[in-house]
């Protein structure tokens, strides 16, 4: 049987030696004063020296980049790890894999967020990983270099304006270098540079690869989707393109100087002077069952150059809010950053950005809400174009007075043989009576534009963004005060009341203005029936509300109030301006009066005889044969 183990009492007293032995070995050995002082020197000496090894260091960074730093700055070393940065627009984060940036929060704007209770939550134009920077070469052995998988190391000079962020990798026997610059705007400047990159590889060219994957950050989706897409700018030109309607996919073979992924209002650029070589893009639209956070997948690639001994290529990051007063300014000047605001080209994009937009920001001055400053828009536009409506309005007048006379020579006149006669008689009608039928067509041409411009104005002007009027939570997209099941087709699950208020309006001024009396006349011999315009006349309306009421509800406003008013200025115009007694007195006074035919109106008979004297031959002729 093993015996109990009981405690040994010489254990005790050994273990008890020992401890004294040892307190005396401490006791006679401890350094003295004089010691203690010279060795807490020494430890002086050598963090000195660590510090300024770790200063020089960020001095040799600071002068291989192009910016000059200020000479009161402060010397911080960051840990191999990512790196937060801000300024008073954004906040950054650049990831130590890859050195690029992984993160960026706009500091003065919201996301919509539905689940939310004030529907808003901060801005994140990259985040989660949706954003990739990748340079790529092959080294001398024909091997791949990634540098979106490199391990980099932040250091990082700070001054009160100026951030410099300085992303180092060892490549291979070399380093490569990723520096950022941060001031006090949205633009980050952005160096690559390289040391020993010729024993690296041979390549004559690096390729350049950019994808990001935009946030959703609208409430209308199908906005966002639509007005998102890629633009660039042709290299040495102010040419700037973009896909708009269709595939976003663009290959070319001329340089570009800058590439922007433009969201609806907001947009993601990177610019380099030199131009990036055969560059190719596009962007495709996410479908928001399937991931509700993004809403576009853009991608870029191009070649970049391999010039001199090492790499020194300058670039810039612009994460820009889509502000023509910003873009337009002289910070960018040059940059063309304006034309990525989608207010239309040519006469469209002149009439929104020197008219609608030099009104819509005078009012706005008076800090008011944002839907009252689009009302007293739409008074200052009608009153500008009154004059027009007008001019249209009493030709329809004089053309419905002359209506029953231009019945009489149709009665007189029928026959496909008197179809020359006929014309002769009208035209000589409208000529005495002093009335162009003409005139009136051109005003509504006028108004086209204006029109058109207006679908383009609302959807893209970023002060109206999430602001809210009456029950609509942001003029840029639509109100949804009704909901519908989702199985009800075209209406997206709501119902605009602004679009469906403007179409009723609509139909209140076909009745009041006249404008369906014409399409009720029956046709004249050789034309067209357009009593049929009639319906089409009923189904616009209809097709107006499925398009409107999804669009933004600041346009579907202006529209509503638009048609309030010209109702008002029709009935006034009508009862008070127009009297059809004395429009007919005065056509009366006009047909009285001799009128010296123009050079113009005395060709145009000619022609018309010398056309009636060809018929009355060929008649002629055809009798004959007969």
């Amino acid at each position: 049987m093993q015996q109990e183990k009981r405690f040994d009492k010489n254990t005790l007293v050994a273990l008890i030696l020992m401890g004294v032995l040892l307190l005396g070995y401490f006791y006679l050995n401890q350094p003295s004063e004089e010691e203690l002082k010279e060795q807490a020197k020494q430890e002086q000496l050598a963090k000195e020296k660590n510090s300024q090894k770790e200063k020089d260091s960020v001095a040799a960074v600071t002068n291989n980049s192009a910016t000059n730093a200020p000479t009161d700055s402060t010397v911080l070393i960051a840990e191999a790890k990512d790196f937060e940065a801000e300024n008073a627009k954004f906040k950054v984060k650049f990831s130590g894999k890859g050195g690029n940036i992984s993160q960026l929060l706009l500091k003065e704007y919201s996301a919509f967020d539905e689940n939310a209770a004030d529907h808003k939550q901060p801005l994140y134009l990259i985040k989660d990983g949706n954003n990739e920077f990748n340079l790529n070469f092959k080294d001398k052995s024909g091997r791949e270099v990634n540098t979106s998988t490199l391990a980099f190391s932040p250091s990082v000079q700070k001054s009160d304006s100026v951030t410099i962020v300085t992303m180092t990798a060892p490549v291979e026997g070399g380093k490569l270098q990723y520096i950022y610059t941060i001031g006090t705007n949205y633009t980050i400047g952005f160096e690559v540079k390289s040391e020993g990159i010729h024993q690296i590889t041979n390549d004559k060219n690096l390729s350049v690869d950019w994808e990001l994957k935009s946030t959703s950050s609208e409430k209308g989706k199908q906005q966002e989707h639509y007005w998102a897409q890629t633009y660039y700018r042709f290299k040495g030109t102010n040419d700037v393109e973009y896909e708009l309607f269709g595939a976003d996919e663009w290959d070319e073979k001329e340089n570009i100087d800058w590439i922007a992924f433009k969201q609806q209002f907001f947009s993601s650029i990177l610019s380099f002077d030199e131009g990036f070589q055969t560059p190719k893009g596009g962007s495709v639209a996410i479908d928001a069952e399937v991931d509700p956070l993004h809403s576009k997948d853009y991608h870029f690639t191009a070649l970049m150059p391999v010039s001199g001994s090492e790499l020194n290529y300058k670039m810039k990051w612009d994460f820009v809010p889509l502000d023509y007063r910003l873009l337009a300014n002289n910070q960018y000047e040059g940059t063309d950053f304006d034309e990525i605001i989608p207010f239309g080209w040519g006469i469209l994009g002149w009439i929104n950005k020197h008219f609608f937009l030099n009104i819509f920001q005078w009012l706005a001055n008076f800090g008011m809400n944002y839907g009252w400053v689009i009302f007293l828009m739409t008074i200052v536009v009608k009153l500008v174009l009154s004059p027009i409506m007008y001019k249209q309005y009493r030709q329809s007048a004089m053309m419905r007075i002359l209506r029953p006379e231009l019945n009489e020579i149709n009665e007189k006149n029928k026959g496909q043989d008197n179809a020359m006669k006929r014309q002769q008689s009208t035209m000589e009608l409208y000529r005495k009576a002093g009335v162009n039928p003409l005139s009136g067509c051109l005003p509504a041409l006028i108004q086209i534009p204006i029109f058109y411009a207006l679908f383009r104005f609302f959807p893209n002007i970023i002060d109206l963004r999430g602001q809210s009027f009456l029950w609509a939570e942001d003029l840029t997209a639509f109100d949804s005060p009704i909901s519908l099941p989702d199985w009800v087709p075209f209406m997206d699950g709501h119902i605009s009341i602004l679009a469906l208020s403007y179409i009723i309006a609509m139909v209140i001024y076909f009745k009041v203005s006249g404008s369906m009396e014409s399409f009720n006349q029956p046709p004249q011999e050789g034309m067209p029936d357009m009593r049929i315009m009639k319906y089409m006349m009923y189904l616009m309306p209809v097709f107006f509300f499925v398009f409107l009421n999804s669009y933004a509800s600041g346009l579907s406003w202006y529209y509503l109030v638009s048609n309030v008013i010209n109702i008002g200025i029709v009935m006034f115009i009508k009862n008070v301006m127009i009297d059809d007694k004395k429009i007919h007195a005065k056509i009366q006074e006009n047909k009285a009066k001799p009128k010296k035919q123009s050079k113009w109106g005395s060709k145009m008979q000619q022609l018309m005889e010398q056309a009636q004297e060809a018929q009355k031959q060929q008649e002629a002729q055809k009798k004959k044969k007969k």
